[in-house]
């Protein structure tokens, strides 16, 4: 009877360790991948602050960024903070590539064209994110949403296309009259599975190639650039407001957005780059959510980064194997010290009874 008693409460205990691990995994997997904010933003914190880098301006009149995101995807900003915090920084043109959805493009144009046309233009963009490659998608200022709306047609994170499949998005995103830049190729060689090497992707017909992003500099990308006439984009692939360390720059003949993408189009770009980064004094207030999920979230990169190693299922099989393990190793134990303290008190009643 005891024996029957001690399996049901192991198996009790079993299923509320599990429930409790599952119900933890389950919270932070979307917190690693949509994360809260550490900051509180608001519109008002970049109106004292005003950056622009040295660079010839009889040579060049645009600062683009042509890689940065919202809270539409995995960004912190909305998209009026997104141009507020461009302007900032000295760009006067940008591209909101979310990633795999257009979802802010129409907010984001509408507040640009309306709100902020003397100061910046805004191109609708897309980060085509999947576990082969990143490339940013850029359209031009006549592309309806119901036409580059049909250019996603797949899940976000879980999808792995052919080389048919990049071929195809490039010729679409061609056929609407946009260009596609493949995004950080150091990062992604490191990250993603099977990446296309860049003769191949210059034989598919990309266009540009983010030789800069963030404060990495792809110093083989660049010469192949160089030696195979494709555009060379610099991006900040800004998720939260910190620091510029390049500035794409653009020669257009008018402040258009018709005028700049001509000059997107034809691959006329430059760059301006710094190992050291512009000034950003502006400090943002804790998310207090951000505290209280932290743990959580941290527990949630564990498994991304486990999903980006290329041996998920090796990696997921050992952490199973430690978290039963310590189960069934501490409830053996705590079986034990109950044993044994039956034991002992056994004993004392028995020379109690003598």
């Amino acid at each position: 009877m005891k024996r029957k008693k001690g399996s049901i409460k192991l198996l009790v205990n079993f299923l509320i360790f599990t429930l409790v691990i599952w119900a933890a995994i389950g919270a932070a997997i979307p917190l690693a991948f949509n994360p809260v904010s550490h900051y509180v933003y608001n519109d008002t914190e970049w109106d004292e602050f005003s950056y622009t880098p040295l660079y010839n301006q009889t040579e060049w009149n645009v600062l683009l960024d042509p890689h940065s995101h919202t809270f539409y995807s995995d960004g912190h900003l909305s998209p009026r903070q997104n141009i507020l915090w461009h302007i900032a920084m000295g760009l006067n043109a940008m591209v909101l590539t979310d990633h795999n959805t257009f979802e802010g493009v129409e907010e984001i144009r509408n507040i640009a064209r309306t709100e902020f046309n003397d100061t910046i233009k805004v191109f609708a963009g897309v980060e085509w994110t999947t576990d082969r490659i990143h490339m940013n998608i850029i359209l031009p200022p006549d592309v309806t949403a119901e036409e580059y709306e049909a250019l996603l047609t797949f899940s976000s994170y879980a999808y792995t296309p052919t080389d048919d499949e990049i071929q195809g998005i490039i010729d679409s995103t061609h056929n609407l009259g946009g260009v596609i830049t493949v995004n950080h190729i150091p990062w992604s060689n490191d990250y993603t599975t099977n990446h296309p090497t860049r003769q191949q992707l210059f034989d598919w017909g990309i266009d540009n190639i983010e030789v800069i992003n963030e404060e990495v500099f792809d110093n083989e990308s660049y010469y192949f650039c160089l030696d195979n006439g494709l555009g060379m984009l610099a991006g900040t692939d800004m998720h939260a407001p910190e620091p510029v360390y390049s500035w794409t720059t653009l020669n257009a003949t008018e402040f258009t957005e018709e005028a700049i993408f001509a000059e997107i189009e034809a691959r006329q770009t430059g760059f301006i780059f710094d190992g050291i980064p512009s000034p950003y004094p502006i400090t943002h207030d804790v998310n207090p959510a951000y505290v209280a999920v932290y743990p959580l979230s941290q527990f949630g990169q564990f498994f991304r980064s486990m999903y980006s190693s290329g041996m998920l299922g090796a990696q997921l099989a050992i952490f199973f194997a430690y978290l039963y393990g310590t189960f069934f190793l501490v409830e053996g134990i705590r079986a034990l010290v109950r044993k044994i303290i039956q034991t002992v008190k056994k004993t004392k009643s028995e020379r109690g009874t003598e």
